[in-house]
């Protein structure tokens, strides 16, 4: 049984209507799991274990992709990286949100305010978001229009039932 849904993606690949949607279609809470400072691995044990029937706004997919893309390295040890990608097969649905890297551009230059990712780390971020999704099992999200997002949630109430 599905209790904690995950949505991930670089920056301007819809996450954000994504979660607002899927959590209010199921009346569940929203959480933020952006970079905190502290040990990345506990925190993200911490946060897992203790949420149900929640809708994460990023997770440690992101720490990873993230602290590769400005940190020089992973935060997580394999074993560390291995237990939280497990923890993530049981119970939970991936959403990954993964428009073309054109429509994340496209989004990024229509933001009025100053973004952390810079607009020539986007394309990196996206394949680095692919890479780590390689073998994980995930519902692949392409933001394309309104329609597939309705299906998307067509398809989550229906898989959280």
């Amino acid at each position: 049984m599905i209790t904690r849904i995950i949505v991930e993606g670089s920056d301007c690949s819809g996450k954000s209507t994504v979660v607002d949607r899927v959590k209010n279609a199921l009346h569940w809470d929203s959480k933020s799991l952006h970079h905190r400072e502290g040990s990345q691995f506990a925190r993200y044990l911490k946060e897992y274990a203790t949420n149900e029937n929640i809708v994460f706004d990023r997770s440690h997919f992101s720490e990873e992709v993230y602290s590769n893309l400005w940190r020089g390295g992973s935060p997580f040890s394999k074993p560390e990286k291995q237990i939280l990608d497990g923890i993530c097969s049981i119970d939970t649905l991936i959403i990954f949100t993964c428009p073309p890297a054109e429509v994340l551009k496209e989004r990024y230059l229509k933001r009025g305010y100053e973004q952390q990712i810079r607009l020539e780390e986007l394309e990196k971020s996206r394949e680095l978001f692919c890479s780590e999704f390689n073998g994980i099992p995930h519902r692949l999200y392409l933001s394309k229009n309104y329609g597939e997002l309705e299906e998307l949630i067509r398809e989550v109430k229906e898989r959280v039932k």
